[in-house]
């Protein structure tokens, strides 16, 4: 037998030895891959870990011992669960780099060995910078104030403006689905029939999850030939000032370039057909207390929450004793829904009765550490701020830094088209943190109104050191010292966080009116409380004293209704009164437990308005401000007072203990025709009066009490009436015998 005769049996061995050999290769470099990989995600998990190790690092407040001292084995927990984010990273960029380091070899020609691992380490390093620069375009919130964030902003500004949609559109919506594609097809060819029936169920469940919506639920019946119900929205921003909006004829310092159309230009444009009412005042200038009484008609003292950090107990007895619009309206058939960002985020603690809350939370301190965790490994904001994201991570919908502003905005107005398409009526509360403090609203809002020469320590945002606000007791000594140009800053940058607000605003009334439900839907502008801004004989925050003008507690308030033209009132009303306005405008019966009064009348006939009294008082005393000559009660800060309870979702609480001493040291208010009367405890257990005329000194600074006895006494009267029997007296009542009858309204 020739040699010839054995041929093909070599080739046949030759082959499978050449093919074993190619398999070899090929698992050596899926390990090279898998390893570089594995490096780059162990130097960003280490990193996440030192971020997180030095973030608090200076804290020495009593929560943040507590954070690592009892819930260590939490946080530790936390960190475990991003491993999972982590392990999910590995998958998809091995399955994404395995292509491009087999296709580097091939260009080689020949082995590289272990720099494969340096390849696909190169590899992973330029996707990740990829997706940063994308980042830095599609969600610039999470960057802050980062220097490499200022010169990405300057690469994506550099084309002309008329070309950037289409660059921006080729390399951040057209550019990833290309390279999947690529990839894709580079694992099709070379997997088998096994392989690609995996590939194709992945793609399914992959675009079944990202479409998938849960159901929000049977509509309730609407009556058959009944007229079609009014819609209602309600728009308001934390601690927005009635005052210190345009159409309130407010106007900022800086006026050119952006900051030319003023701080409201949209609001102000949508005012004009509007019902405004330019006194309207809340009850408590604290975001919880304030909402709950504007939600259900009550005051403070009747839905039984008197401050923030309200335990089990106080919330649990709120929902059984209020009645709240949402669930009456809710019963007529609307779709009703609470939507907004952290400052929202009360309304997992108290529903109020919508049906669907869509907000952020806070307040909570196990979220807090929570988010803590996830914001420190950068790549869950990077590669999970998604819709597969949200059902993989749930808690990072509801993280504060994840929902910012523009993020409830494009919420709206998605909800918005599906509600065009349901014909479903719906009263829907949109609330944003735009207005809060530290004041950081996003570019180019944060520079908007500022001196463009400034260059202090609050260039885009507050300087707000939370350790000194919770833990000290001289805030309001090193508050006042501020310099006159870091006031001016601090105003400038509360008009960026308002013009920012206007644009969300703005967008919510095109899509309103996009869907073709503007002329079937009341808006109405609100807000919970104001601020104040180094106004004399106050510095910052909101509701904790009745010290100078009272802009904490002058809210804006402005209905838009279809059928309806603009009026405008200066008469003093209540958000106590929003409830009952709405109620009647939707045909609701209004219960008999309301306080609030409906404003309707005044719609249907301006002459019939009657100013409305304010009664007030102060929140949960983060600071105690002075009032000249007396003492105030001592009470401990804000770390002394509370506890968290493990037993109410780990909850800021109130200790038990200062409950009362709490309530006896609060500030009370009455105002009625310009007067305004304020009653402030002592040490000594008794009640200080003092009595301002806001028409002739809005900023409280002239005590005349001893000039005006004939009205001190019935005013002081009114006052301990509702804090002792917590009853309301009609303005007509308080001024029976004639005294200051001529006068209405009042002044910021």
């Amino acid at each position: 037998m020739s040699d010839s005769s054995c041929l093909p049996g070599k080739a046949l061995r030759c082959s499978a030895f050449v093919n074993r050999g190619s398999e070899q290769k090929q698992t050596g470099i899926a390990w090279r891959v898998a390893l570089g990989v594995l490096l780059f995600l162990g130097w960003n998990y280490a990193s996440g870990l030192w971020r997180l190790a030095n973030q608090s690092g200076g804290m020495e407040t009593k929560f943040s011992r507590l954070a690592v001292e009892e819930h260590r084995a939490y946080l530790i927990g936390q960190n475990l669960l991003v491993l999972v984010a982590y392990a999910i990273l590995g998958v998809v960029a091995w399955l994404i780099v395995m292509p491009l380091v087999s296709e580097w070899r091939k260009r080689w020609k020949r082995e590289l060995g272990w720099r494969e691992v340096a390849v696909a380490l190169g590899g992973c390093i330029l996707i990740h910078g990829y997706f940063m620069f994308r980042l830095i375009h599609s969600r610039p919130y999470f960057t802050g104030d980062a220097t490499f964030g200022d010169w990405y902003y300057q690469i994506l500004e550099w084309p002309p403006e008329v070309l950037q949609p289409v660059i921006n559109g080729f390399l951040f919506v057209a550019l990833p689905w290309i390279a999947g594609a690529l990839v894709c097809f580079w694992w099709w060819k070379r997997s088998g029939k096994p392989g690609r029936a995996v590939m194709l169920l992945l793609l399914i469940v992959g675009l079944v999850v990202s479409v998938w919506k849960p159901s929000r639920g049977e509509a309730a019946t609407i009556e058959e030939g009944s007229e079609k119900p009014m819609n209602v929205l309600i728009i308001g921003s934390d601690s927005l000032r009635g005052d210190r909006l345009g159409f309130a004829g407010y106007t900022p310092e800086r006026k050119d370039g952006e900051a030319a159309g003023g701080v409201s230009p949209s609001i102000d444009a949508w005012a004009r057909d509007a019902i405004v009412f330019d006194q309207c005042r809340t009850s408590m200038g604290s975001t919880l207390e304030s909402s709950i009484s504007m939600m259900s008609s009550t005051y403070p003292h009747s839905h039984g929450i008197r401050q923030m950090f309200a335990s089990r107990e106080e919330v649990d007895a709120m929902n059984q004793r209020v009645i709240p619009l949402a669930k009456l309206l809710a019963d007529k058939g609307y779709d009703t829904a609470a939507l907004g960002d952290w400052c929202a985020g009360f309304y997992e603690l108290a529903p109020l009765g919508f049906e669907e809350i869509e907000v952020s939370s806070f307040d909570s301190f196990r979220i807090y550490m929570s988010q803590a965790v996830f914001l420190s490994h950068f790549v869950v904001p990077l590669y999970f701020d998604n819709a597969v994201g949200y059902r993989l991570f749930p808690q990072i919908r509801s993280f504060a830094q994840f929902v910012t502003p523009d993020v409830v905005t494009e919420r709206v107005e998605e909800r918005l088209a599906e509600q065009a398409s349901s014909g479903r009526p719906f009263f829907w509360h949109v609330f944003y943190s735009s207005n809060h403090l530290p004041y950081r609203a996003a570019e180019p809002y944060c520079r908007m109104f500022s001196d463009p020469n400034y260059s202090g320590k609050n260039a885009t945002g507050v300087d707000f050191d939370i350790d000194q606000f919770i833990g000290g007791t001289d805030v309001e000594d090193k508050w006042s010292a501020l310099p006159e140009v870091e006031v001016r800053q601090i105003g400038a940058l509360y008009d960026g966080c308002t013009r920012q607000f206007d644009d969300c605003f703005r967008r919510i009334i095109e899509a309103l009116d996009a869907h073709g439900l503007k002329d079937n839907t009341i808006v109405v502008l609100t807000a919970d409380h104001g601020d104040d801004l180094y106004e004399p004989r106050v510095t910052l925050g909101h509701g904790l004293s009745f010290n100078g003008a009272g802009h904490s507690f002058h809210v804006p308030l402005a209905f838009h209704v279809p059928g309806r033209g603009a009026l405008r009132f200066d008469e003093q009303v209540r958000t106590l009164d929003i409830a009952p306005t709405l109620a009647d405008l939707t045909g609701v019966e209004v219960p008999p437990e309301w306080e609030g009064r409906s404003l309707v009348p005044w719609m249907d006939d301006p002459e019939a308005a009657e100013e409305l009294p304010f009664y007030g008082e102060t929140q949960f005393p983060f600071i105690q401000l002075k009032v000249e000559g007396i003492e105030r009660p001592h009470l401990p800060p804000m770390d002394e007072l509370t506890l968290i309870d493990p037993d109410f979702n780990f909850q800021f609480v109130l200790k038990e203990e200062y409950r009362e001493k709490v309530l006896a040291a609060k500030q009370y208010c009455l105002r009625a025709r310009g007067w305004k009367l304020v009653c402030t405890p002592t040490a000594e257990g008794t009640r200080h009066f003092e009595l301002f005329d806001t028409k002739t000194d809005p900023n409280c600074l002239q005590e005349i009490s001893a000039k005006h006895p004939a009205l001190l006494h019935p005013m002081i009267r009114a006052l301990e009436r509702w804090i002792d029997e917590q009853e309301e007296t009609p303005v007509s009542e308080i001024f029976a015998d004639g005294v200051a009858s001529s006068r209405s309204g009042g002044s910021d």
